[in-house]
Formats: structure tokens, C-alpha cells, sequence
């Protein structure tokens, strides 16, 4: 039905995920003024006083998370607009508020460090661009719900762990909580397009997968030091994103009733590239990392090259 050349899905009225739906519903109830929570924060503890050192890692670290909630936000609008499922619209546009809040909260507290906006690293801006700038919805979903999203969250997990600033903590407690919500929407609804693909679609999407990949761990390979300055063990960050990202992968195929050798390849890429990222001797040069990694994941069982 339309009216005015507006399309009305009156046939999809009754389609929705109940669960998604729930999301958003949780989601308005989990509402957080982010302008009182940050006051409070820097009344209880007064403004940031960060060895010089650490506070240029927290800088580099939350300029690229600053960034990265700014385009979050705006895929969760696409997403809002492109989503047919009534369900999963809500929890689109219940992200989008998320993560709105989220951008604002990080951009007044990165101010109370005398920060001031940089560029992007660019293996971080070529993610954020490919998901704003894809028009393809199995895309947009698996990169933001089931790829940045994780890595965000990782992130957030070993810096309050370290307390480099208690008003940072306390800050990412709440992001935490609504960003843990919004991998339910690519857990739930990606399953629904990956179903209809062909064979050839299916390549093609693995190997976009496999860009994403690659680009994610040289962004992570970026920010080594600056994990390091903040007494993080970058292997140890890396291979928690993996873990969580491999776990909403496997319950993607879950959803759609397949075991997990769909994502077998991935798995063995990640694998890969965390030898040859971060496992690899430094001073080796490049083709004797390369050559030794692919051994250790390919052809034999995991090995690891001495840093000696």
C-alpha cells in the first residue's frame, strides 16, 4: 500500500522478532543521562590526572573509539532505514541512541583531557568507511554488530581492568552495558540474509570478511604500544576480540542451524595473522614471517617463533 508514494508494508505488519523488539525495549528502560553521569563521575573524583605518558595511550586509544561510536551511529540510522522486521528496526534505532550518547559522554571527557580531534590510523579508517559506505545490509551488519562492536568492547574490558582513571571507568561501565545489547541484532537478523545468498554471493561476503580481517588486526597491531604504556598485553587483547568475535560467529551459524564450518577459513585467517602480527620474531624480515606463520597454522600443529 502506498499513499503519496510512500511505501506502507502493510503485508509485513505482523513480522516482527520479538526478541529484537525486547532489545529496544531494554534498551529504553537502561537509559542514561550522559551529561549527569559524567558530572557526577568528575565531581566524585575530580578532573583526570594521568601520567603524561599514560594519558597520551588513553588519548590515541579513545580518539580512535570516539570516531568509531560517531560512525556507529550513524550505521545504526542506515540500518534503521533499511531493516524491514519491525523488531529488529527498534533495535536498530535504539543503537543509534546508544551510541549517539556514547560519541557525546566520550567527546566531553576526552575534552577534560585538553584533547583534540586527530586523524584516524588508517587500517581503523578503512573499516569505518567500508561499513558506512556499504550498501549491502549482510555487510553493515557483520561489520558493525559482529566485528567493531567486539573490538569496542575488548577495549573497554582491559581499560577499566587497568584503571588508568576513575572517571574513565566509571564512563565505560555504562557503555559497556549498552553495547553488550547490540550484538543481538547481528546475531539475530544476519542469519535471515546469509540463508538466501548463492554460492557466489557467499564467496564474495567471506571475502569481504577477510578484508575486514586483516585491516581490523593492523589496527590492532597500531595500538601495541599504546596497550603496553597502559600495562596491557596486546596478544592477551587480541586474542579476547578473537574469542568474541569467533563466539558471534558460531552463534550466527547456530541461528541458522549449520555447524561452524562456514566461518572455518576465517577462523584459520585470524589465526594467521595473529602469528604473523603478533607472534612472528620482529627483527625476521618479512617473507621468513610470513613463511614460518603459514607453517604454524597451515601445516603443522600451533608453534610459536622465539623473540630472541
Amino acid at each position: 500500500m502506498t499513499r503519496g508514494g510512500f511505501p506502507f508494508p502493510v503485508d509485513i505488519y505482523y513480522q516482527t522478532d520479538d526478541k529484537l523488539e525486547g532489545v529496544y525495549h531494554r534498551g529504553q528502560n537502561k537509559i542514561w543521562d550522559g551529561k549527569k553521569v559524567l558530572s557526577s563521575a568528575l565531581k566524585k573524583y575530580g578532573l583526570p590526572q594521568i601520567d603524561a605518558e599514560k594519558q597520551i595511550a588513553v588519548e590515541a586509544l579513545f580518539s580512535i573509539i570516539l570516531w568509531g561510536e560517531y560512525a556507529a551511529w550513524n550505521v545504526s540510522s542506515q540500518l534503521s532505514s533499511m531493516l524491514d522486521d519491525y523488531g529488529a528496526k527498534m533495535a536498530a534505532v535504539s543503537q543509534a541512541h546508544d551510541e549517539a550518547r556514547h560519541f557525546y559522554v566520550m567527546r566531553d571527557y576526552l575534552q577534560t583531557l585538553g584533547h583534540h580531534p586527530r586523524p584516524l590510523p588508517a587500517p581503523v579508517q578503512y573499516i569505518l568507511e567500508s561499513v558506512l559506505e556499504t550498501p549491502d545490509l549482510a555487510r553493515k551488519l557483520l561489520g558493525m554488530q559482529l566485528m567493531i562492536e567486539p573490538v569496542a568492547l575488548t577495549i573497554f574490558r582491559f581499560v577499566k581492568k587497568s584503571n588508568v582513571d576513575p572517571v574513565l571507568t566509571e564512563l565505560l561501565g555504562y557503555f559497556e552495558i549498552d553495547e553488550s545489547r547490540h550484538v543481538a541484532l547481528g546475531v539475530k537478523y544476519l542469519p535471515k540474509i546469509l540463508k538466501r545468498m548463492s554460492k557466489f554471493e557467499m564467496m564474495n561476503f567471506l571475502l569481504w570478511q577477510a578484508r575486514m580481517i586483516r585491516a581490523e588486526i593492523q589496527g590492532l597491531k597500531y595500538m601495541e604500544p599504546y596497550l603496553i604504556t597502559l600495562g596491557m598485553d596486546p596478544l592477551e587483547v587480541f586474542e579476547f576480540t578473537e574469542q568474541r568475535q569467533i563466539e558471534c560467529l558460531k552463534m550466527v551459524t547456530l541461528e541458522m542451524g549449520l555447524g561452524d564450518s562456514l566461518w572455518a577459513p576465517i577462523v584459520k585467517l585470524i589465526d594467521f595473522q595473529k602469528h604473523l602480527m603478533f607472534r612472528s620474531n620482529p627483527k625476521a624480515s618479512f617473507l621468513r614471517r610470513f613463511g614460518n606463520s603459514f607453517i604454524s597454522t597451515f601445516l603443522t600443529s600451533y608453534t610459536t617463533e622465539p623473540h630472541s
